[in-house]
This record gives C-alpha cells, structure tokens and sequence, in this order.
C-alpha cells in the first residue's frame, strides 16, 4: 500500500504544501492560499495532479506506475470541513497537455 500525505502551513505571507509520498518530502511554496485544490488522476499515464482549482496552476505532480486499484481517502487533522466534488470536467490545462 503506497500513501501521499499532503499538509499545508500557513505561514506570515505565503502557504507551504508539503507532499509526503513513499518517504520522500517534497515542498511547494505559494503566496495565494487556492479556496479549492483539484485532484487529476490519469491512472494510466501514471501521474497524479494537484491544482489550483480557480487558476489551474499545478502545485504538485506525482509519477507513479499504478498496477493495483487506487483508492482514495480523505481525512483532516483539525475540526473542519471537507467537500469533495466528483465528476467534474477536467481543466483545460489537462485536456491538451
């Protein structure tokens, strides 16, 4: 089982997203805080896509070759709310890339 841990940090000006995936720490700094962040998985090109959902700016892309089902799972460390919108048309930045 391969997991990806994804946090955000607000800092003074800008937002650390940190990705946590099979050990390895990646960081992604931004100045705008996205009210919304897609998620795109092309399973069979092997990648997995975090985006601005408002600017379709990626903050994040992860290569896997997938050989098993892929289950996702969403969780929040502090009380809050999640909602998660399925089926929703793929951004242009993804229709011709």
């Amino acid at each position: 089982t391969r997991r990806l841990t994804v946090f955000c940090l607000p800092f003074s000006c800008s937002f650390l997203y940190r990705f946590l995936h099979t050990g390895v720490v990646s960081d992604v700094r931004v100045t705008e805080h996205p009210a919304r962040i897609g998620i795109l998985l092309d399973y069979n090109a092997g990648r997995l896509l975090f985006f601005n959902a408002e600017r379709g700016l990626v903050l994040f892309t992860i290569r896997h070759k997938f050989t098993d089902a892929a289950y996702p799972a969403f969780a929040l460390e502090k009380a809050g709310a999640l909602t998660l919108h399925t089926g929703m048309e793929p951004p242009e930045f993804v229709k011709y890339g």
